[in-house]
């Protein structure tokens, strides 16, 4: 027991103060790097930079200051440096290995910091999801959907996809595609669409509305409607045209086809 014991005052004689001075450090490093980056995001500088480029911004800033607080707190121990870097330089490739898809996340996060191909507010389409860009973080894109769902999108992903951003321009054009029986009368069809399209409050006047025919199908005749408004009124304009374009057809005796089929009867 006295062996023990002195091994023990011995032990703590020589790494108790480097242990605790390491925890100092290590409690106090992690308390100043998070006022610091705190400091560094209220600076003029920073609040100059858009939403998306501080939210990133302070994770990296984070990351890197936690990082060295705690190889500090190794250093402190009594690990050589030397030692450490190699053991990360090991440790990078292993994890780099099996991180591929984090480390794609990490690379195309920076790629979205630099080229910006869209923002945070946008509305955007990728084809299998769409909707507004709430966060660009340092691994995943956050996107907030019309019946307010959240779709998580890698930063690999987003980095490398072809998406349409609908929020880049103040005007957007609608297009809409209205069908009517053969027998209509082609210029009254042309005439009541524009009326009741250019009749809308929203819709703008330049460019005017424009109607044509656009398809002879085997039911219908199709008319290719396009209106210009501004972006914030997309969907009142989409609703209201389609539910005024079906009251002026009744109103002027132009009705909508259903599906025919000519049966010839041989003997």
């Amino acid at each position: 027991m006295e062996q023990i014991l002195n091994a023990l005052l011995s032990f703590a004689t020589s790494y108790g103060l480097k242990i605790v001075g390491a925890l100092v450090v290590l409690i106090v490093g992690l308390s100043v790097s998070k006022m610091l980056v705190k400091l560094i995001l209220k600076s003029k500088g920073f609040q100059k930079l858009s939403d998306d480029v501080r939210k990133f911004a302070e994770s990296a800033l984070s990351f890197i200051f936690k990082l060295i607080v705690i190889l500090s707190f190794v250093a402190i121990l009594g690990v050589p440096m030397a030692s450490i870097l190699a053991l990360l330089g090991t440790a990078g490739v292993a994890i780099g290995l099996g991180l591929q898809g984090s480390l794609g996340n990490f690379a195309g996060g920076i790629i979205l910091m630099i080229f910006r191909p869209f923002h945070v507010g946008d509305f955007i389409d990728t084809g299998a999801h769409s909707g507004t860009v709430e966060e660009i973080g340092i691994y995943y894109t956050y996107l907030r959907t019309l019946d307010n769902s959240r779709v998580v999108i890698p930063n690999s992903v987003a980095s490398n996809l072809s998406l349409k951003d609908v929020s880049t321009h103040e005007t957007r054009r609608v297009d809409f595609v209205f069908a009517v029986d053969y027998s209509s009368d082609i210029e009254k069809v042309k005439q009541v669409i524009l009326e009741t399209a250019s009749a809308h409050d929203l819709v703008l006047k330049d460019p005017a509305p424009f109607a044509r025919l656009v398809t002879q199908n085997s039911s219908s005749l199709d008319f290719a409607c396009r209106v210009w408004r501004k972006n914030s009124d997309y969907w009142t304009v989409y609703f209201d045209i389609n539910e005024q374009m079906k009251k002026a057809f009744d109103e002027n005796g132009i009705s909508i086809p259903f599906p025919q089929m000519d049966v010839h009867v041989k003997q």
